[in-house]
């Protein structure tokens, strides 16, 4: 079959924000797609072929070395990184996606690729994806209990404050979601979303376990699931996300089946004098983001 002689790729959707606020998953969901392909954190891409990289920054997180996207793929700067990945899902599997999924989240990453496309017919989409703060930073705790709980807090507020001034800039389509609603109501959040990118609303796009994957980067506990899922928990492929995990999320998504369930953990293993060390903090900065909100 002959490769199309126009650009594959039209839409580019960034999902923004911080890490631990849920953007692994909602990038699976999206790029369940039939029309989408979800490349995990695209900005890891930067370790491609990199032999002194971490194996799970250079490598697909389900395939490893022998991805068939991700293996071979030899990025060159005359093209963006979405079309050329459009190109290779066209070349190794016959598949035309037209929607680029990137959950990288880092606001210098998400201006530049802007700034790669802009001269191109592609549309960049931006999804700001936002956690009650207090989730994220006990998130961060618990995979790094070295690191000083107030240095955690500053650094999530630091990040808010980046998205939000790339949120406030980004002249494209855009979109505040809250992680616990997606969580909590996912098939409405998915027709919305669906809507809000221009592609028809697809119901077995929840159903992320059974779909195939190739990603770059991204939380293990979501992947695991996947894994789960698709029967692979028990191999090496499920393994690999365990060991990557600390004893209290190895327990966590063990017990868990591959559904989606919203993770409050936060509520239970916070301190209370942590808590209040966070509402001191960032207490102010983190009104928008509390979940439940006041107004349910």
């Amino acid at each position: 079959m002959q490769q199309p002689s126009r650009r594959i790729n039209q839409k580019v959707c960034f999902i923004g924000g911080t890490g631990h606020s849920g953007s692994t998953l909602l990038g699976l969901l999206l790029g369940n797609h039939s029309s989408s392909f979800f490349c995990g954190e695209g900005k890891k891409s930067l370790y491609l072929h990199k032999k002194n990289a971490p194996a799970h920054k250079r490598f697909c997180k389900f395939c490893g070395p022998d991805c068939p996207i991700w293996g071979d793929l030899d990025l060159t700067p005359e093209l963006d990184l979405y079309e050329q990945l459009a190109q290779q899902l066209w070349r190794k599997q016959q598949r035309h996606q037209t929607l680029m999924i990137d959950s990288s989240s880092g606001v210098n990453w998400i201006r530049q690729q802007c700034q790669a496309i802009a001269k191109t017919t592609a549309q960049p989409y931006l999804i700001f994806l936002q956690r009650d703060g207090r989730g994220v930073v006990n998130s961060y705790r618990r995979k790094y209990p070295e690191r000083d709980l107030s240095q955690i807090i500053q650094q999530w507020r630091e990040k808010i404050q980046q998205t939000q001034v790339l949120f406030e800039e980004f002249s494209g389509p855009k979109l505040i979601l809250h992680y616990e609603e997606l969580a909590l109501d996912t098939d409405t959040v998915l027709a919305r979303l669906c809507e809000f990118l221009g592609i028809v609303y697809e119901p077995e796009m929840r159903n992320f376990g059974n779909a195939e994957y190739h990603v770059l980067g991204g939380n293990n506990g979501t992947q695991y699931l996947v894994a789960q899922g698709q029967q692979q928990a028990r191999t090496q492929t499920g393994q690999k996300f365990l060991t990557r995990m600390s004893a209290l999320n190895r327990h966590y998504y063990q017990t868990h089946n591959a559904e989606i369930a919203l993770d409050l953990r936060w509520q239970t293993e916070l301190s209370d004098e942590q808590q209040s060390r966070f509402t001191q903090l960032v207490g102010d900065l983190n009104q928008s983001f509390v979940w439940p909100p006041a107004t349910l």
